[in-house]
């Protein structure tokens, strides 16, 4: 990586043993949401590397099951979000699952004998699903036609919370369709996410399978979560690093950066790092976030610009010198808190080609 100035270190070791572990601590089938290219973090490495350990795939469209299948995975893949009809062949060609989130595509598809769905329940999340009044004539439907029913399934729109009332609600509404289900025991039922695992047991225990993206990188979807219900032994998987391409020394009184949003109070060494919000590093974090060399924390000085951050250093610090932006300390959950998001937004950010992904640990 020497003449990389920008990278994200992914070590798939870790992400490995985290969907042991996780396994270990469900002790229910684990579905790895690796949709968006695993979060921009490289979706066929993340897969080939923890195939044998998990038991499906999810992903978001058809092109993102396909380009694993292309890629040698043969795991199930289940594509969340709701598809037209116009992929279904490409959905039975390439063995892929696809969500059923309406009884017009349930009427559509019915004939299609080789393909295999998970009906998709809306218990409160408002975005898609047959509703708990509609199932009983989806299964009316199904029961007429020649498509296999492999799972059903609901998402929490709410599982961080520490308030659980809510998500409480929706696992009642899921548990009373599952009665409709004809042979329930042989479909796999799922409404577990990462905030479920860590914060809602009740998501877990009465169903076969959880689904989990943040928790394969050792990331909580909320620094809360991270504090009080860490789960012991997950391990961090990320680190970022920037290349320091030029260090000075500015007088007091210099302004720094757009804006002038930072006053040197006193003489000041100053270093450019080599990354911006080109490459995902949100703007929001400008005078509110630190990077680090030789465990040394460094403040963000002035707005990040598109391609360099500005930061107040001190000797240590050469041009050339290597810092990171990203790491347990300076964590994906802490950037998300500061800048008012989700932890799977700044990593989707970070996802952009420019930014380098650097796997490290053992490739399958």
């Amino acid at each position: 990586m020497k003449h990389v100035e920008r990278f994200i270190e992914v070590d798939l070791d870790a992400i490995a043993s985290n969907v042991v572990l996780l396994k270990k601590v469900t002790g229910k089938k684990i579905l790895a949401c690796v949709k968006c290219d695993a979060y921009g973090l490289g979706a066929v490495a993340v897969s080939k590397r923890i195939e044998k350990h998990i038991d499906w795939f999810g992903v978001a469209t058809i092109d993102e099951a396909i380009s694993l299948r292309k890629a040698g995975i043969i795991k199930p893949i289940l594509v969340l979000a709701p598809v037209s009809t116009s992929v279904v062949n490409k959905a039975m060609d390439y063995n892929i699952s696809l969500t059923a989130a309406s009884i017009d595509f349930i009427s559509k598809v019915n004939s299609a004998s080789k393909l295999s769905i998970h009906i998709k329940i809306d218990t409160g999340m408002g975005r898609a699903g047959i509703l708990p009044c509609e199932l009983n004539e989806a299964i009316r439907i199904l029961g007429k036609s020649k498509v296999k029913i492999e799972g059903i399934f609901s998402h929490l729109s709410n599982s961080e919370n520490p308030d659980k009332t809510f998500s409480l609600k929706q696992i009642k509404i899921f548990s009373g369709t599952l009665s409709v289900i004809p042979a329930q025991s042989k479909i796999i039922t799922h409404i577990a996410n990462s905030g479920g695992i860590v914060n809602v047991p009740e998501s877990v225990e009465s169903f076969s399978m959880v689904r989990t993206g943040l928790l394969l990188y050792g990331v909580y979807p909320t620094l809360f979560l991270r504090v009080f219900k860490k789960i012991s032994g997950l391990r961090y998987a990320l680190k970022g690093v920037a290349k320091i391409i030029l260090v000075r020394d500015v007088p007091a009184g210099t302004a720094i950066s757009y804006g002038g949003t930072y006053v040197c109070s006193k003489d000041t060494r100053i270093a450019i790092a080599g990354i911006g919000y080109g490459d995902g590093l949100d703007r929001a974090l400008s005078n509110n976030f630190f990077m680090k060399y030789n465990d040394k924390l460094f403040p963000v000085r002035g707005r990040i610009c598109m391609d360099q951050t500005i930061l107040e250093i001190d000797q240590s610090v050469d041009e050339g010198s290597k810092i990171v932006f990203l790491d347990q300390e300076l964590s994906v959950e802490d950037m998300a808190g500061i800048c008012r998001t989700v932890p799977q937004e700044i990593l989707t950010r970070f996802g952009v080609p420019r930014l380098k992904k650097v796997y490290i640990g053992k490739r399958n």
